[in-house]
C-alpha cells in the first residue's frame, strides 16, 4: 500500500492536484486524480481512430464497393477480418497487459492502427484491380492493434479509478465514439467514388493525430486509486486455471456478453445495409447506425454511473436484458419503406439497452473473478464477443435475400434470426449472480485506512 508523505516544503504534482484528495502527514489516501480523466480522453481518441478504420468499408457501402469493384459480401469481409484479428489478439492482450506497461500497450495500438491506415492509402495509387488487396492488407495490419485499445478498459480503470468511478470510466473507455460518428461523416466524405481516396487519407491523418496525447502521459498514477489497486494479482496461468476450474459465474457472464455484445456490434455494422433495400438513402442509413452507438453511449454512462454508485451490476443487467431483446423483435416489424422515423426510434432504443449492458458485463466479470488479473477476464470477454460478432455477421449476411427478391437484397429473414438468437441466448440471465469480491476488498481497505488516518490526525 502506498504511503504519501507531505511536508511544508512539498508542492502538489499535476497527478495529485485534485480537490477531492486531501493529504496529511504520513496519511494513506486513495482517489481518482484529474490526470486519470485526461488518460481516459487519450484512450478514447485512439479507440475512436481504430473504430473509424474498422467502420470505413461499411459506413459508405455504395461508394466504397463501387470504388473497390466488389460486392457487399466482399466489402463486409474488410470488417470481418477486423473481428477475426480482434478475437485472436485479444488472447495476446491478456499476456501483454501483464508483461508491459499500460502506456506501451496504448501506444502499440495507436501506432499499429496508423500504419495500417496509411498502407490502405496506397490503394489510391495502385491499379484498380489491386485496390481490394491493398485495402485488405492495410485492414489486417491496423486490426492487429485494435484489441490492445478495445480490451484495456478494465485494466485501466483498476489502476486509475476508485470504485465509485469505475463504472463510468469503463463505459467511456469501452464504447467508441468512432462507431457513432463514422456512419454520419463517412457518407458525407465518400458520397461518390471519386471521394473515397480523400476519405482514406483523412482517416489516416486522424489515426496519426490520435497517438500524440498518449506520448505525454504516464503509465500509472503516483497516488493509488483504491486498496485493490495495490493488491497482487494471480499469475497468468494460475489465473486462467482459476477461471476454468472454480469460477462458473465468469463463464456464464462471458457467454451472455458474447451473445448480446456480439449481436449489438453486428447490427451496428450491418444496419445500413439492412434498411437500404427499402429505399432509404445512405445519409438516412448513417443516422440509424450512428443513433445505435450514440444512444448506447448515453445508456452506458447511465448504467455505469449507477453501477459505480450502488454496486447493483446484476440488477441492472436483469432489467436491461429483456428490454434489449424486445427491441430486436421490434426490428422485424419495422423493416418497411417510408418509416424512417420509426426505424430511427427503434435504433435508439436498441442502442441504449444493448450497449448499456456491455460495460456492466466487463465490470461484473472482473469483480467475480478477483484476484484474477483484470487483463485476463476482460480480454477473454472481448475475445468471445469478437468471435460471436464474426459468426453473427457471416450468418446475417448469408440470409440476405437474393437480387430477385422484393425488395432486392433485403434482410428480413436475417432480422428474424437475430431476434431469435438474442432472445434464446439471453435466457441464462435468469441465473446470473455472484459476489463483488474486488469491491469488498476496496471497502475493507478504505475502512482500515480511515481508522488509521483518524489516529494519525489525533
Amino acid at each position: 500500500m502506498t504511503v504519501i508523505e507531505t511536508g511544508n516544503d512539498s508542492s502538489p504534482s499535476i497527478e495529485d492536484d485534485d480537490s477531492r484528495i486531501k493529504t496529511y502527514h504520513q496519511e494513506k489516501v486513495y482517489g481518482t486524480t484529474r490526470l486519470a480523466w485526461i488518460q481516459i480522453i487519450s484512450v478514447m481518441l485512439i479507440n475512436c481512430a481504430c473504430a473509424l478504420m474498422w467502420m470505413t468499408p461499411v459506413a459508405s457501402p455504395v461508394a466504397m464497393s463501387s470504388w473497390l469493384q466488389v460486392d457487399y459480401t466482399q466489402l463486409n469481409w474488410l470488417s470481418n477480418v477486423a473481428a477475426i484479428f480482434n478475437t485472436l489478439f485479444s488472447l495476446v492482450t491478456l499476456w501483454s497487459y501483464q508483461r508491459f506497461s499500460l502506456k506501451k500497450n496504448i501506444l502499440f495500438a495507436g501506432v499499429t492502427n496508423l500504419l495500417g491506415c496509411w498502407i490502405r492509402c496506397l490503394a489510391i495509387i495502385v491499379p484498380e484491380h489491386n485496390r481490394y488487396l491493398v485495402m485488405m492488407v492495410g485492414q489486417v495490419i491496423a486490426s492487429i492493434g485494435g484489441p490492445f485499445i478495445y480490451n484495456i478498459a478494465a485494466k485501466l480503470v483498476s489502476v486509475w479509478f476508485e470504485p465509485e468511478h469505475r463504472g463510468l470510466s469503463n463505459t467511456l473507455t469501452t464504447l467508441s465514439i468512432g462507431m457513432a460518428i463514422s456512419p454520419i461523416i463517412m457518407p458525407e466524405l465518400a458520397h461518390t467514388t471519386d471521394q473515397v481516396p480523400r476519405t482514406l487519407i483523412a482517416i489516416a491523418i486522424i489515426a496519426t493525430g490520435s497517438v500524440l496525447p498518449s506520448l505525454l502521459l504516464p503509465s500509472k498514477p503516483k497516488t493509488p486509486c483504491s486498496p485493490s489497486a495495490n493488491q497482487d494479482r494471480l499469475e497468468i496461468w494460475t489465473g486462467l486455471k482459476k477461471l476454468l476450474c472454480t469460477t462458473p459465474t465468469f463463464w456464464l457472464c462471458a457467454f451472455l456478453c458474447a451473445v448480446n455484445a456480439g449481436m449489438a456490434f453486428s447490427v451496428s455494422v450491418l444496419i445500413m445495409e439492412a434498411i437500404a433495400p427499402f429505399g432509404y438513402s445512405e445519409r438516412q442509413s448513417g443516422y440509424c447506425a450512428a443513433s445505435l452507438t450514440i444512444a448506447g453511449f448515453v445508456g452506458g454512462v447511465y448504467s455505469g454511473y449507477w453501477a459505480g454508485k450502488t454496486g447493483q451490476h446484476v440488477m441492472l443487467i436483469k432489467i436491461f436484458t429483456p428490454l434489449m431483446a424486445l427491441t430486436y423483435i421490434m426490428f422485424i416489424f419495422e423493416m418497411i419503406p417510408n418509416a424512417f422515423e420509426v426505424i430511427l426510434f427503434v435504433c435508439v432504443l436498441n442502442g441504449f439497452f444493448s450497449y448499456a449492458i456491455f460495460p456492466l458485463y466487463i465490470e461484473f466479470a472482473c469483480e467475480v473473478s478477483y484476484p484474477v488479473p483484470e487483463s485476463i477476464s476482460s480480454s477473454l470477454m472481448w475475445a468471445f464477443s469478437s468471435a460471436f460478432m464474426l459468426i453473427f455477421c457471416v450468418v446475417i449476411d448469408a440470409f440476405r435475400a437474393s437480387p430477385e427478391a422484393n425488395p432486392p437484397n433485403n434482410m428480413k429473414t436475417s432480422m428474424i434470426i437475430v431476434a431469435v438468437v438474442v432472445c434464446l441466448g439471453s435466457l441464462p440471465t435468469i441465473w446470473l449472480k455472484g459476489d463483488l469480491k474486488r469491491l469488498a476488498v476496496d471497502i475493507e481497505g478504505q475502512q482500515q485506512t480511515n481508522e488509521t488516518n483518524t489516529v494519525i490526525k489525533a
